[in-house]
């Protein structure tokens, strides 16, 4: 507990502790004080406490569905192998990995819940050339504003307005464009919901249109304003596509860092795919086995070591709240903020076992804590491994958990299953200094490798989510051409 003129902050890692603030949620309530930076747009489901969050929630539930879930592992798998294709054309080694895959999760995120297709610039004749009345591409738009929501959150909009410098004018402008984005995607579904009437198992965009419109909302459904519409489209898109790319790319580089885990899941993935073309795999079949396979493991490991949120913000509000911890009694006093140290969590010595880092991993040591196996059953006798509840959220838990989690599993299992069932991806060394294509030499590859684990500890920030600041270069490289290391 921290105790200032500024008010109390009270963190926590205790698994006991986390699951009480998470589950009793009209006790322990979302700070939308501190959470309201997210409504630039309008209201959201994230910013917002009580029945108007609810509502929301009601509206959103529905969409997440298994066909939802079903059209986000097609079209995972489909912009995948696009992927691929754009960096198998390429001889330089991959620099762009986070930005690669965010393009990727937004493809999947557009098309899946807001009906809009993207394609890579390179299947295109026109290549990001923003469309009229836009000075900024669809991709360009989202990026540059999640670029910029420092900016946003801390400058009030008449300011960036009249202010003189260019960061300011970029902000404005980014903030401009995804506004008139929204706007469009929102007309657009209101004329075909007018034109065609709402359909069972509608997307998203859909569900909070109809909502937002007099003309076209469920005399018996909930309403919510215009302006929530737009609020909501911006927090799901956002959270949808940065957080997931955000997990796919710590999940390639620690891959690349630890081939013999990399070898493991390919191993995995034979047995499951078999030689079978990403076209045959099934959603049905497949996913499930993938999920409860190597990738899956793979997946829970690396959401262990970089949680969507380094944290969960809770508040106590104008009443005192109870809570038991260890066989004790605490009374947390009004107005404390509260923060679910997920990081700490995650890393919890009482609940994970002990790390002996390598030469060149710094604090927090995720490249030599990096265990999947952990999350396998080894013992077909035995009881398939399960955290101590309340030390591993990544999702969150109680009455406020992501209601995205499967969707997210769909779409990394598909993604990490195209990649490296054909491929290998592994860290570029200098070419200047190795023997040849393949041959390395074990000084020159533990120098590399010393490297990227630094980015992969010190090179971390945090915007919206936990995201790599820092570059680190790899190779993609057909399975059987890996490097030799000498």
């Amino acid at each position: 507990m921290v105790v200032s003129a500024g008010g109390n902050i009270l963190w926590t890692c205790d698994p006991d502790t986390i699951l009480q603030f998470s589950k009793r949620s009209h006790d322990f309530t979302k700070p939308v004080e501190m959470m309201g930076m997210l409504n630039m747009y309008g209201p959201t489901i994230t910013a917002t406490e009580g029945e108007e969050s609810r509502i929301y929630r009601r509206i959103a539930a529905p969409s997440f569905n298994d066909r939802t879930h079903c059209s986000a592992w097609t079209e995972s798998l489909k912009q995948s192998s696009a992927l691929l294709k754009r960096w198998a054309s390429v001889k330089a080694p991959i620099m762009q990995l986070n930005e690669d895959v965010a393009r990727l999760t937004l493809h999947v995120i557009s098309y899946v819940c807001f009906d809009r297709q993207m394609e890579w610039p390179e299947a295109t004749k026109v290549q990001n050339n923003p469309p009229k009345r836009h000075s900024m591409s669809y991709q360009e738009a989202i990026s540059s504003m999640v670029d910029n929501v420092p900016i946003l959150f801390i400058v009030p909009p008449p300011v960036l307005s009249i202010s003189p410098f260019n960061v300011h004018k970029k902000a404005k402008a980014s903030y401009t464009e995804w506004l008139k984005y929204m706007e469009e995607m929102r007309d657009e579904t209101l004329e075909s919901l007018l034109q065609n009437g709402s359909r069972k198992g509608a997307s998203i965009l859909e569900s909070f249109v109809q909502a937002g419109q007099t003309s076209t909302r469920d005399p018996k459904g909930p309403e919510i304003s215009p302006a929530a519409v737009l609020g909501n489209i911006f927090v799901f898109i956002m959270a949808g596509y940065e957080t997931s790319a955000n997990t796919l790319t710590y999940a390639i580089a620690l891959l690349a860092c630890r081939p013999d885990l990399q070898k493991a899941m390919q191993a995995d993935l034979d047995v499951t795919l078999g030689e079978r073309p990403s076209s045959n795999w099934s959603y049905e079949v497949d996913f499930p086995k993938l999920l409860d396979g190597y990738v899956g493991a793979v997946m829970d490991e690396t959401l262990r070591l970089y949680s969507v949120l380094p944290f969960f913000p809770k508040t106590t509000r104008e009443t005192p709240q109870s809570f038991t911890s260890n066989g004790r009694d605490y009374t947390v006093p009004p107005d404390t903020l509260i923060l679910i140290n997920t990081s700490a969590a995650h890393r919890n010595p009482k609940y994970w076992p002990a790390v002996v880092p390598t030469v060149g991993d710094g604090p927090p040591y995720p490249v030599s804590s990096f265990n999947p196996s952990r999350w396998l059953n080894q013992d077909k006798d035995s009881p398939a491994f399960s955290p101590t509840p309340g030390s591993y959220v990544p999702f969150s838990d109680g009455p406020r958990a992501c209601m995205g989690k499967r969707f997210a599993q769909a779409q990394f299992c598909a993604v990490l299953a195209t990649i490296f069932k054909e491929y290998s991806v592994e860290l570029a060394v200098d070419d200047k200094q190795a023997a040849d294509g393949r041959r390395v030499s074990k000084s020159l590859w533990e120098k590399t490798k010393r490297s990227a684990e630094k980015e992969l500890s010190t090179g971390v920030g945090f915007l919206m989510s936990l995201k790599m600041t820092g570059k680190i270069p790899l190779r993609l490289v057909k399975r059987g051409q890996e490097q030799l290391v000498i």
